[in-house]
């Protein structure tokens, strides 16, 4: 309506100021994709593998609480960019003392290692699966790919985006197919659901449980979407902040939506096809080798397809979260390749070395292992998100107050709780 009023008026100059704020607005769509690949990162298929096949449908209560805590901490830090038009890491700097900005950014680097290290043993293991490659080699050629994805995009966000929405959207074709395939009792699944404390109950099941909440809520995606919406914010004028504002959170619904579907198929795939053993299956080379004997030779390869282009999307993001983690400590001015080469010698001299010394047996706890990593370096990006967001001085109009702000300093203190205890039971 108010495009057409300002062409019928005349007044070209508005109708150009118009176009350029609908154009700003526009492109705030496309900023959740970037964030939802981290919900379904081969960490991720670890932790629903095994709690679907230890615990049938019991732990999908879980996997959307999980969802629910992200969705909410994802949207806080969107508001903090779109209202002040900067990204988390710059704001943590100019407000936090200097040595605890310092240990923010060493937190944030070590959670995108553990990404890399986590994206390099997926598609390691899914180039095992599909060509039978050793898994050195099969480091070598996912970091290659890595590369590769880097040089077709250039740069470019929104390349990035389509992308990435390409690999998700194999992904979630793939795990259509899967369902279709092993065809759930959903009376069972639904049952399971609301259900979870049957699960809990169980140690390994509550283990298995933080495991999932550490694998959905990521730090580094925290950077990543205020990175992406600040850098978008200044094409925004103030006055439009709210509506971008709301285009931001839909957005993010829509895109944490579709990869909490996929957390959800995955436990679902797992409980109907590879439930009822005499041990549950926790590797992902047990849960393909299954699907393939339980669901046919064609499930399985769609299986190890979608894991590894589960795997390449995630490592688009961990480079971008890099840039922005680099930029907004001040840190360094690589370039994205520069970056992506630095994780990658990091990440792959790492799990070369861990799987020599085991012999390259159980990679997956290699998986488990980065999602330890990215759960304890969490509360080290929550803290400050939480704090700036109650700060008028930062928010201005936007400020998290009354019971938004309750709940965000409970769920943050309930998340430091769980990392203690992991800790704890890290060391028993």
């Amino acid at each position: 309506m108010t495009k057409l009023i300002l062409a019928l008026s005349g007044n070209k100059a508005l109708a150009a100021h118009d176009r350029q704020v609908s154009l700003g607005l526009r492109r705030l769509v496309g900023s959740g994709l970037l964030v939802a690949v981290g919900y379904i990162d081969p960490g991720n298929w670890a932790t629903d593998i095994a709690g679907g096949s230890g615990f049938g449908y019991h732990l999908m209560m879980v996997v959307f609480v999980a969802a629910f805590l992200a969705l909410g901490f994802q949207v806080l830090v969107s508001r903090l960019a779109l209202a002040t038009g900067e990204d988390l890491a710059t704001l943590t700097v100019r407000h936090l003392p200097r040595s605890l900005a310092r240990v923010s950014w060493l937190a944030g680097e070590a959670a995108i290692l553990a990404t890399a290290l986590a994206e390099l043993i997926g598609g390691a293991i899914a180039l095992r699966l599909l060509f039978n490659l050793p898994l050195l080699a099969g480091v070598g050629v996912t970091a290659a790919g890595t590369f590769a994805v880097l040089a077709v995009a250039r740069g470019n966000a929104d390349r990035h985006e389509r992308i990435i929405a390409v690999l998700l959207s194999i992904v979630s074709v793939s795990f259509i197919f899967l369902l279709f395939k092993v065809q759930p009792d959903w009376s069972a699944v639904a049952h399971g659901t609301v259900t979870p404390a049957r699960a809990l109950r169980d140690p390994a099941g509550f283990l298995i449980a933080l495991g999932i909440l550490g694998a959905t809520l990521m730090p580094h995606n925290l950077y990543l979407h205020s990175g992406s919406l600040a850098h978008r914010a200044r094409e925004v004028p103030r006055e439009a902040r709210g509506l971008a504002m709301r285009i931001a959170r839909n957005d993010t619904i829509f895109s944490l939506g579709i990869a909490t579907l996929i957390n959800a198929a995955i436990i679902i795939v797992a409980a109907a096809s590879l439930s009822g053993g005499p041990l549950p299956v926790t590797s992902l080379d047990e849960a393909h080798a299954v699907i393939g004997k339980t669901l046919g030779v064609g499930a399985a390869v769609v299986f190890a397809v979608a894991l590894y282009a589960a795997g390449q999307s995630s490592t688009i993001t961990g480079v971008l979260a890099g840039r922005v983690l680099a930029n907004g400590f001040r840190a360094s001015k690589w370039s994205d390749r520069k970056r992506a080469l630095f994780t990658r010698l990091v990440a792959g001299s790492v799990a070369i070395a861990l799987l020599i010394a085991t012999g390259g047996q159980d990679p997956d706890e290699l998986l488990v292992l980065s999602q330890v990593v990215l759960s304890l370096a969490l509360p080290f990006a929550l803290v400050p998100l939480v704090w700036l967001a109650m700060r008028r001085d930062v928010m201005g109009s936007y400020t998290m107050r009354g019971t938004w702000a309750v709940l965000a300093i409970l769920a943050t203190v309930g998340i430091i709780a769980l990392d203690g205890y992991l800790l704890v039971l890290q060391a028993m």
